[in-house]
């Protein structure tokens, strides 16, 4: 019997269990992203690549209120793109947790961007995951997109200007070095 896609139930489980092996993510490794752009040499360019100034957005945060790029402006931000299907992203979920409870005192925003599920589903993830730092929601999937996400979880690190200071599949080993040195500078 086929399923939806025409893959059937032995391609499905091989997907699910490539996905299992191998994390939610692509890849864990942090690589430089190709932009083109017509930024005079002065101006930062948007994207995602370190170096870049991350792409504007606005979304609805699960409490109800609005989250954007500008409400990060000033004060360094950590998003974490998620999903509630991922078992990446739930073991992840109690890391992100001990550092929103570290560096949110020092000024680090931590926002996580739930892609593209339903309200229910997004309900259901923070409280499977024991989700404890804010939620936004990218219902049409458009700010993941502009933020290149590819594999969840993606974590990204933004400076006091919204500079992408680390882009990856996981939170870094000496992710705590890497918020202290972006709170000093």
């Amino acid at each position: 019997m086929k399923d939806l896609f025409g893959i059937g139930k032995l391609g499905l489980i091989l997907v699910f269990g490539i996905c299992v092996m191998t994390g939610c993510g692509v890849s864990t490794e942090t690589k430089p992203i190709v932009s083109q752009s017509n930024a005079k040499p002065n101006e930062a360019t948007r994207g995602t690549a370190v170096g870049n100034i991350a792409p504007d957005f606005e979304l609805e945060k699960t409490d109800g209120g609005k989250i954007s790029f500008k409400d990060l402006e000033g004060k360094p931000a950590v998003l974490v793109f998620w999903t509630a299907w991922c078992p990446v992203c739930k073991e992840e979920a109690p890391h992100i947790n001990r550092l929103a409870a570290e560096f949110e005192p020092k000024g680090v925003k931590v926002v996580g961007i739930n892609i593209g599920e339903s309200d229910a589903r997004i309900t259901e993830g923070i409280k499977d995951f024991g989700i404890k730092y804010a939620v936004a929601k990218d219902k049409d999937t458009s700010v993941s997109k502009s933020y290149k996400v590819i594999g969840t979880p993606t974590v990204i690190f933004l400076d006091k200007k919204g500079e992408v200071k680390y882009f990856g599949n996981e939170l870094p080993k000496d992710y705590a070095d890497k918020l202290n040195s972006i709170l000093g500078g």
